[in-house]
């Protein structure tokens, strides 16, 4: 797990991915608020996990709610 977070640097769409995600929303959810398909938001996800060293989604909104992302 990241343990700062002046070391992750997220763009405006994976902020945005993660705001929707931390609200609950599936990725099918967030595809159709974005206006982007389904398989454009499984990578945002992906990226998300990657930068925050975490293995799943729930994991991903706790530790960025930990680092003040949302």
């Amino acid at each position: 797990m990241v343990g700062e977070k002046e070391k992750i640097e997220l763009s405006k769409r994976e902020n945005q991915v993660l705001q929707l995600l931390s609200e609950g929303k599936t990725r099918k959810e967030i595809a159709v608020i974005l206006n982007i398909a389904e398989t454009t938001a499984k990578p945002y996800l992906e990226r998300l996990r990657f930068k925050f060293d975490v293995a799943n989604c729930s994991e991903l909104v706790y530790v960025a709610s930990k680092l003040n992302f949302i």
